[in-house]
């Protein structure tokens, strides 16, 4: 339980800062610009009952923060196996 709070937590805490590598990624400012990258969100748009481009601006902000957690996750959970496969090593060479 202690681990799951803990890459929770960490995943928190990494949110914000991936959360801004997203929204400064040019191909996907490009993709939201110049290309039809909001039809994808149509059906969170019918799901959430947004009216006017900014319900539309919320949604995609909102799908943004929940990708940027699961991604800070991720990246925690990775760093963490790695760590714990580091010090198991350490200890067996020691």
């Amino acid at each position: 339980m202690k681990r799951k709070l803990a890459l929770v937590g960490g995943a928190l805490v990494l949110t914000l800062p991936v959360y801004l590598a997203l929204a400064n990624f040019q191909p996907l400012e490009n993709a939201f610009l110049y290309h039809d990258a909001w039809k994808a969100f149509t059906p969170l748009f019918a799901l959430g009952n947004a009216i006017g481009i900014h319900d539309d601006g919320a949604i995609v902000e909102m799908t943004m923060f929940v990708l940027s957690f699961l991604i800070a996750l991720a990246i925690v959970a990775i760093l963490t196996r790695a760590a714990a496969a580091f010090l198991r090593r350490q200890r067996t060479n020691a």
